[in-house]
């Protein structure tokens, strides 16, 4: 059996865990969102040619 002082040690190193994973979880996050807005922003220079025969008929 784990003594207390073991146990100690898990519990802190699955506290430390749950930070880590939301803190990835949260970054992951804000990295979609701003490839989202970068796809949104370039979304009109993809393919300038087809955007300048438009505009002129």
């Amino acid at each position: 059996m784990k003594n207390s002082n073991e146990l100690d040690q898990i519990k802190a190193l699955e506290a430390k865990i749950d930070r880590l994973q939301r803190s990835i979880t949260k970054l992951e996050k804000k990295l979609t969102d701003h490839i989202a807005f970068i796809d949104r922003v370039y979304e009109p220079l993809r393919n300038p040619i087809s955007k300048i025969k438009n505009f002129f008929g």
